[in-house]
């Protein structure tokens, strides 16, 4: 259910009658042909059905099931009602206390399924001790603490507990590999720019959304590509979120089973709402939820389709995004950094007036293209001059990733410790409620704070979110109380007077 797992009882029963399989429940077509898969595999594995009426249900019965993964589960319960083995009671009780997961082949192979990590999860929370599933889910699975997983391959091995009273051999869980400290991207490489790329610490350090807006070829999609390698490490309840995630998502790859690094999705500009959002007929996570503690690049901003645009207002505000189907309501986490970028017209090339020939008016509609709700939920607004030859080619070198990662790593320990009995970790999430007791500010800071309000068209919402970017300025540079110096910087990069004069 969206990114949590749900326990199902698969309850069977077996009486004289017109023989045959019966499924209940609320069941979609997928795991109501799992009485043809069951029947087939049982038989090549050595077990055939009696002509008597079987009745399999599934409950809570209310509850829509899907896919293949109560296969193994309905043969357990199958072959236990049918007493087709003589076992003792006291493994009838341990296997009435074991999850079965698994799709079955017509061989009787046990084939991989999605969503392992939350549905063990669930189980462990619920009383669980062992869990029976696919050999390539282990891995996954393995990192739910308290848990015995035991891995099989065919349904030859789910008939040995019956037979011999034998569990499978416990999956024995590989360390956790340290994130990668390889960087695709050095922000040394960018020449001149120092401004963006102070512009993009303070984005990363405090997890702001940031607009980086300038010519063509200044840097905007270089610096955005820095990102991943100056980020702070995942917690371990945000690796365990991130995993979840695309678990459901089927994105997950068997070998590695854990995410240890923070997402960056960039997306096409095709994207439809669905796909970003998520849902479909068989709901999913969209991408919104797979960069979930991560960031979301969105290149040529203007250029996405505007309904597009307009749907990010709710998840950026809320952090979590609720797709509404005919069957069901799913709510899946969507905290993401937003890092976007646009030019100063269709063509790229303005100001440069050799260059461009845009008129007014497209260059008006162009900008109109992201609307002032979506403008307002944006917390640094960056304008990228273009770099000049002498810093092309300057032998100075400007700040790298790692000088700018230790910087991040600073202002996030400074919040950890600050946020350390709160559900939220970033000073961009500061709930509205408790402004006033993470940031103070002096007299004069109101004064300067209230005549900027005043003077241009800021919003009540950015007003709060200059507060949180100058909070998290002041983490950088050291310093608990909140300076003149931060709320000034923290005005320069808010931008709220956006470029309406290039006309």
């Amino acid at each position: 259910m969206g990114i949590d797992g749900m326990m199902i009882s698969v309850e069977t029963d077996t009486s004289q009658g017109l023989p045959g399989l019966n499924l209940v429940g609320y069941l979609a077509s997928s795991v109501k042909e799992a009485g043809e898969r069951v029947r087939a595999a049982l038989k090549n594995t050595g077990v055939s059905l009696p002509s008597r009426r079987i009745t399999v249900n599934l409950s809570p019965a209310d509850t829509r099931k899907d896919g293949a993964l109560f296969d193994v589960a309905i043969a357990v319960g199958i072959i236990l009602s049918l007493e087709y083995f003589d076992i003792s009671d006291t493994l009838y009780e341990e296997i009435q206390r074991t999850l079965f997961l698994g799709e079955l082949g017509l061989d009787g192979t046990v084939l991989p399924i999605r969503g392992t990590l939350p549905i063990v999860d669930c189980a462990a929370k619920s009383g669980i001790k062992r869990v029976i599933l696919p050999a390539e889910c282990a891995a996954e699975a393995s990192y739910i603490k308290d848990v015995e997983i035991c891995p099989v391959s065919h349904m030859a091995q789910v008939l040995s507990i019956f037979i011999e009273g034998k569990w499978p051999e416990s999956y024995v869980k590989s360390d956790i590999e340290e994130e990668s400290d390889e960087v695709l991207v050095d922000m040394a490489d960018i020449r001149g720019q120092e401004m963006m790329k102070t512009g993009i610490i303070i984005a990363v350090a405090g997890f702001h959304n940031i607009l980086l807006t300038g010519a063509a070829g200044a840097g905007k999609t270089m610096i955005a590509k820095c990102i991943p390698g100056i980020m702070p490490p995942l917690s371990y309840e945000e690796s365990m979120e991130l995993t979840k995630i695309y678990s459901v998502a089927g994105l997950l790859g068997h070998e590695s089973g854990y995410i240890r690094t923070r997402p960056f999705r960039s997306l096409s500009q095709n994207i439809s709402q669905v796909t970003l959002l998520g849902g479909g007929m068989n709901s999913r996570p969209g991408e919104v939820t797979l960069a979930t503690g991560g960031v979301l690049f969105l290149d040529e901003f203007p250029e996405f389709p505007r309904n597009v645009i307009e749907s990010l207002r709710q998840p950026m505000e809320d952090k979590t995004v609720t797709v509404s189907r005919l069957k069901a309501s799913y709510t899946y986490p969507a905290r993401f950094m937003l890092v976007s970028a646009r030019n100063n017209c269709p063509c790229g090339f303005f100001p440069d007036r050799k260059k461009c020939h845009c008129n007014a008016r497209e260059i008006k509609k162009y900008q109109e293209k992201i609307s002032h709700p979506i403008m307002d939920r944006i917390d640094i607004r960056l304008e990228i001059n273009p770099v000049s030859y002498n810093d092309l080619f300057s032998a100075e070198e400007g700040m790298s990733s790692s000088a700018a990662r230790d910087k991040i790593m600073e202002a996030r320990e400074r919040q950890e410790v600050r946020f350390r009995h709160e559900e939220f970790s970033f000073n961009s999430e500061i709930p509205q409620g408790k402004i006033e007791e993470y940031i103070k500010l002096g007299s004069g800071l109101e004064e300067l704070l209230q005549e900027t309000y005043e003077a241009s068209n800021m919003s009540a919402r950015g007003y709060f979110r200059v507060l949180r970017l100058a909070r998290t300025i002041a983490d950088i540079g050291g310093r608990d109380d909140i300076t003149l110096e931060d709320v000034e910087q923290a005005l320069y990069y808010r931008n709220e007077n956006e470029p309406t004069n290039w006309l």
